[in-house]
């Protein structure tokens, strides 16, 4: 599998199914600013309250193939073996990226467990071979990634967007980057010490740019 992120902000996405495995999905999707569509005859009451306050559509009847034609992006979440292999077929002949839950074989793509602190994410993926495993490691990984790590990344956002003012070429850039985020600076993340992190990387920063005049 070759992994991607894909921004689906505003993009038409499909869920066929409306039970709870659905929900959760639609609701991922819904995180994510995608544009989501349901298609099951019935639905929780999640979904219909989804469906009521214009968060969704959900079209209250059986999925048929040609359903997924308007759609970027279709998730099959549904326990109907037969209903799952002609939505798989369908996305296939359109040329629609679509994932069967559960069921590997009828899927172009996998969803991996996800751990995430604000922008910083974590996904583990199994390939389609052991989806408990990826939850099991996802709890195991909630409980030492903590806002720590959020917060670090806002402290190298902000260096970042100070070294693309003081280094010009990004062979510069590259080069400051190589050695930046020493053993120290990061012991001191893992220490919850944000604010001298960030003061020494902004150092190394200036430092770097110092040499780069000397030489």
């Amino acid at each position: 599998m070759y992994p991607i992120n894909v921004d689906l902000r505003n993009r038409p996405c499909l869920v066929i199914g409306g039970g709870t495995v659905a929900e959760r999905k639609a609701a991922r999707l819904l995180d994510e600013g995608a544009a989501v569509t349901i298609i099951a005859p019935t639905a929780t009451d999640t979904v219909k309250d989804w469906a009521a306050s214009h968060r969704l559509t959900w079209k209250a009847r059986p999925y048929e193939a040609g359903d997924e034609k308007p759609f970027f992006l279709i998730i099959c979440a549904t326990d109907d073996e037969a209903v799952s292999r002609i939505a798989s077929q369908a996305a296939e002949e359109a040329g629609k990226p679509i994932n069967v839950c559960d069921v590997p074989e009828l899927c172009s793509f996998t969803l991996p467990a996800v751990v995430r602190q604000g922008d910083l994410q974590l996904a583990i993926s199994t390939n389609g071979k052991g989806p408990a495993f990826s939850r099991w490691m996802r709890q195991r990984l909630e409980k030492c990634f903590d806002d720590r790590y959020s917060r670090w990344l806002n402290e190298v956002a902000r260096v970042r967007s100070a070294a693309k003012e003081a280094l010009p070429s990004s062979k510069e850039r590259h080069a400051f980057w190589r050695t930046a985020l020493s053993d120290d600076i990061m012991d001191l993340v893992e220490a919850n010490d944000i604010d001298e992190a960030g003061r020494r990387l902004f150092q190394k920063l200036i430092e770097f740019e110092r040499s780069r005049h000397e030489t």
